[in-house]
């Protein structure tokens, strides 16, 4: 007993606890990848608006420092000594003259660091750099050239052979008042602006960072950058390598040291350079991870209190049918003075009624016929009668069983449909989120809980039929509708057999008064059966209307090319729970109800089944429907308004 107890616990406990354990770790994974999700959405934005608005100062820079450089070129005092330092007599006056002019300018302008006035030649005449005066330094590739009248232009930026640094140097013509070329003004920028504007990381967080990346003898190479350690030399990554193609994007992917990160890149046409804004993924998704694991916490607090709930609710299910299986072997052992408190007016309860009533008829039988077997000597007429209600007490007591039977079969349903539901939403679930492993297990239990649940329907319609609670629901049915449609929910699992699935003479059907449901169920059952014992064969449904004595009837006929059957099985496969052949049922499966409740709708419609087989051949079934139910069969049926 304590043996069954803990079984029928364990039986409870253990779906319902993986159930939960599953609900919770489904939920957290969910709530992570969604909650990721939302934040990698929300990090591209928050990184596109970082990197448009440096673009934009950087593009603002770039304009003013060449704005700064066009009015320093138009400058009068700037025009006049630029043209007296061609004149030998005049040189080291307008030398002196410009220098102090051009060093109070400097100072103000710090980004400028270093000025030079050329000639057209490409000499130069005076230098901020004094060791490039009188020295030839001609306007080459690394100089950013432009006119009053330049629209737009794109920098061109080089690694400078005196600092090791990257700069840009400006160049624009020098005019007099007659509009004339004088020479050419020469300026070196200091991009320590740029460097600061990078390293500003409001919003980023932080590891959040931008730089930007320049191609310089065609390798591409920082220009400014956000960490105080930058790398020097060639740098590369995914995202480099997109922007400095000229593509703008964003991404997860690795940095150019190989971190993984969340970024946004852009191609800054105007400035001929790549900006990146990026943050560290580990950073990025924490609220993610926080979020998940507080909700895998709660999750299994949660579930640790259901389940001690469960626990103790299925104690007070399990002791009460612990009880009444006691009552009932001491019943069997042949003490029927058995009687069960009935503590509730739940099911439970109701099972306890039905066992007292049932053990009280029980006793009364035994009574009666103690009682009857006195009176045999000298009351045979009396006996008989008690003999009949003798009889009458142990059918009633099998109505009972059959009744409990019943109501037990229709209670596990409930938890056995829940267990499929579950399942399903789980597989749906793993699918979505990519986790496939988990889906050949849910299908498991699925299978299982769907044999389960076949099997338990089976019992109960069989139990329905011997306590005369299976009615009839009769209305015209459309035959070849129905094997249509009997036909294509048969048609899965005959394929994955290798079954071939023949209609025959359907067409010329009309419609029937029956029972569909219970018809279809017939088919079903018949079809099923013949692809169980049927491997890379053919199965065949015929339906045809013939005239027997006056009165037209339906005949079906069911036929498989399978493994068949000998004469004595045939005998046999009507009953309830057996099969042709024990080694079948080990090989192929079944319960052996599915032929004995098709039998039993087949006469409850009027009708009558036969089967013919031959061993290594296949087996055919014929049903023979009346187009009409009887009026004995009619009486039972619930007509439909």
């Amino acid at each position: 007993m304590k043996t069954r107890k803990k079984s029928l616990l364990l039986r409870l406990i253990t779906p319902l606890s993986l159930l939960s354990v599953a609900t919770v770790l489904t939920i957290s994974v969910s709530t992570y990848f969604s909650a990721r999700e939302t934040l990698k959405q929300s990090l591209f934005a928050r990184l596109s608006v970082a990197a448009i608005l440096k673009e934009e100062q950087i593009a603002e820079w770039f304009e003013t420092q060449r704005n700064d450089i066009l009015l320093l070129a138009r400058l009068p005092e700037v025009q006049t000594q630029t043209q007296i330092l061609s004149n030998a007599d005049l040189e080291e006056d307008a030398y002196q003259k410009l220098s102090l002019y051009l060093q109070d300018i400097i100072s103000a302008k710090p980004n400028m660091s270093e000025v030079s006035i050329l000639t057209e030649e490409g000499i130069v005449l005076f230098s901020t750099n004094k060791s490039l005066e009188n020295t030839y330094q001609p306007l080459g590739a690394t100089t950013t050239y432009f006119a009053d009248n330049s629209v737009e232009i794109v920098p061109t930026l080089y690694v400078s052979p005196i600092t090791g640094k990257t700069a840009i140097t400006f160049a624009t013509p020098i005019l007099n008042g007659s509009k004339n070329r004088v020479g050419v003004l020469s300026v070196t920028l200091d991009l320590q602006d740029v460097d600061s504007l990078i390293r500003e990381r409001t919003g980023l967080g932080e590891t959040g960072t931008t730089y930007l990346v320049g191609q310089l003898e065609r390798s591409n190479t920082f220009i400014a950058s956000g960490k105080d350690n930058e790398t020097t030399g060639e740098i590369n990554s995914f995202a480099i390598d997109l922007a400095t193609a000229g593509q703008s994007g964003a991404g997860l992917y690795q940095n150019y040291e190989g971190e993984p990160v969340i970024g946004v890149y852009r191609w800054l046409e105007g400035q001929n350079l790549a900006l990146l804004a990026e943050i560290n993924q580990r950073e990025a998704f924490a609220p993610a991870r926080i979020l998940a694991r507080n909700i895998l916490l709660i999750g299994f607090v949660a579930t640790g209190l259901l389940l001690s709930g469960i626990y103790f609710l299925s104690r007070r299910i399990t002791q009460p049918i612990a009880t009444i299986t006691e009552a009932a072997i001491q019943l069997q052992n042949g003490q029927l003075n058995q009687s069960i408190p009935v503590v509730s007016q739940d099911e439970i309860g109701f099972l306890a009624q039905v066992f007292n009533h049932m053990a009280q008829q029980l006793k009364e039988s035994f009574s009666a016929l103690e009682k009857s077997n006195h009176e045999l000597e000298s009351r045979v007429n009396n006996r008989t009668v008690e003999l009949v209600e003798a009889k009458e007490a142990a059918e009633s007591s099998t109505r009972t069983k059959s009744v409990f039977l019943a109501n037990m079969s229709h209670e596990l349903r409930t938890p056995l449909n829940s267990i499929i539901g579950y399942s399903e939403m789980l597989e749906e679930d793993a699918e979505s989120i990519g986790e496939d492993s988990f889906v050949p297990d849910l299908r498991k239990i699925q299978g299982s809980s769907k044999h389960l649940l076949n099997l338990i329907d089976s019992i109960l319609d069989l139990s329905k039929i011997e306590a005369g609670r299976m009615e009839l629901q009769l209305e015209p049915v459309n035959i070849a509708a129905l094997a249509q449609d009997v036909l294509a929910t048969i048609h899965p699992v005959a394929e994955a057999k290798f079954n071939n699935v023949v209609l025959n003479n359907v067409s010329t059907v009309g419609s029937i008064e029956s029972d569909p449901v219970k018809l279809r169920q017939c088919l079903l059952n018949l079809l099923s059966n013949a692809n169980k014992f049927t491997d890379q064969g053919q199965l065949t449904l015929a339906i045809n209307t013939i005239s027997y004595q006056s009165e037209n009837y339906l005949e079906i006929t069911v036929t498989d090319t399978g493994i068949g059957m000998e004469q004595d099985q045939l005998e046999k496969i009507f009953k309830a729970f057996i099969q042709a052949d024990t080694s079948s049922t080990r090989r192929y499966g079944g319960t052996g109800l599915g032929l004995t409740i098709t039998r039993e709708f087949v006469h409850m419609l009027g009708g009558t089944i036969t089967a013919e087989s031959e061993l290594g051949k296949g087996s055919t079934f014929t049903i023979l429907l009346p187009q009409t139910v009887p009026s004995v069969q009619r009486k039972l049926a619930v007509a439909k308004t």
